[in-house]
């Protein structure tokens, strides 16, 4: 008996997890007509919708994205295209739109470039997605598990050296792929970069309004946060130059 209604719960779950996958893929779908008959402000409805009943995709965010540049509205665009990326940093229609969206900001600011090693290192784990890195690093596991097994076993010395070498390879790129995965996770989960939401918002010296102007940015721009102050935070600019903002100037991507 107790079986028995353990089975028809975990059929009622997997039924009202069903139901609830078929309502989002229904709103997916009317979103994306309302979006393909210009009717934008719907589209952001629906798919705004859709993300605050908890679901979390590349697709819908993008797609949101290009429902809010269709209607005008930049920094939400970039903000939307901003989180599609952390999630599929690979997507080349997302970082189209990124570099595209970016060319309509009225700030041209010219960015600090990294150092090498980490623009590499950057360019390397952004290659997939924290999951598909952390699948690659169980495959590479399972690899090399087999490996070191047909190496005990294995009489032939020229079959060892070869295992041996192989499993070596393995240990690496196992590394490696881990390494990747959690940077990866890290740069997906990171609360220090925002997008400016204001039409224009005037920098300060000092976290108080009585603080001397230094220079106004405009919506869309891409920060770094560093301090908190109050109501103010202390951002970094994509040249490098640092200043006050009022918090509700920004939303964290």
């Amino acid at each position: 008996m107790k079986n028995f209604v353990a089975i028809i719960f975990v059929l009622c779950f997997i039924l009202q997890d069903f139901t609830a996958q078929s309502q989002v893929d229904t709103i997916f779908d009317k979103a994306n007509k309302a979006y393909m008959q210009k009717d934008y402000p719907m589209a952001i409805h629906l798919y705004t919708d859709i993300i605050s009943a908890g679901n979390v995709s590349a697709d819908v965010y993008y797609n949101l994205g290009n429902a809010y540049f269709k209607n005008s509205q930049l920094s939400q665009a970039i903000l939307w295209y901003e989180r599609a990326l952390r999630i599929d940093p690979s997507n080349e229609d997302i970082i189209h739109n990124i570099v595209f969206a970016n060319s309509r900001i009225t700030d041209e600011m010219v960015t600090m470039p990294d150092f090498f090693l980490k623009r590499w290192f950057k360019s390397m784990y952004s290659l997939l997605s924290s999951r598909t890195w952390a699948v690659t690093s169980l495959v590479l596991c399972v690899c090399l598990f087999i490996f070191l097994v047909v190496l005990l076993l294995s009489t032939s010395a020229k079959r060892r050296i070869f295992l041996f070498f192989a499993s070596v390879l393995m240990v690496l790129l196992l590394a490696m792929s881990i390494t990747f995965a959690y940077m990866q996770h890290k740069q997906s989960f990171r609360k220090d970069e925002a997008i400016i939401m204001r039409m224009s918002v005037v920098v300060k010296s000092m976290p108080d309004k009585a603080g001397t102007n230094l220079f106004t940015v405009h919506e869309g721009l891409k920060v770094r946060l560093m301090d908190k102050v109050g109501n103010w935070i202390e951002v970094v600019f994509p040249n490098g130059h640092k200043g006050w903002i009022e918090e509700t100037s920004v939303e964290i991507i």
